[in-house]
């Protein structure tokens, strides 16, 4: 028999912020029916990824080896979303992006989240 463990306040922020930053995700992608329209459903998981890797990093300042644990993800992974370049998502989206402009789309999305809603990227 599997125990689930109660959640901790600390635990409840980090999943509230990282709810908070996903939401706002979807509405700068163009809300939920525009992911459809753009048939880009199977980028949810890796955004929710995206935000709580950007709120464990930037509201909750843990370490890229913190995260990665935390999550069960890698460091690799991990870094590739915190160095996101938020620039390159309006090209994402209208089709023009080069092989010099790739960028970690989710991590860029999440850290333009943070700043809409927290007003700064640290």
């Amino acid at each position: 028999m599997h125990v689930v463990k109660p959640i901790t306040d600390l635990e409840q922020q980090i999943d509230d912020t990282a709810m908070q930053l996903f939401r706002t995700s979807i509405e700068l992608a163009g809300g939920p029916r525009r992911l459809v329209e753009l048939r880009r459903l199977t980028w949810l998981p890796t955004l929710m990824e995206a935000c709580f890797v950007v709120a464990l990093a930037r509201k909750f300042q843990k370490t890229e080896q913190e995260i990665a644990q935390w999550l069960g993800i890698s460091k690799i992974t991990v870094r590739q979303i915190l160095r996101a370049k938020t620039e390159a998502l309006q090209e994402k989206f209208e089709g023009e992006v080069t092989e010099n402009q790739r960028t970690h789309i989710a991590g860029a999305l999440a850290k333009l989240s943070y700043q809409k809603i927290y007003g700064e990227l640290h």
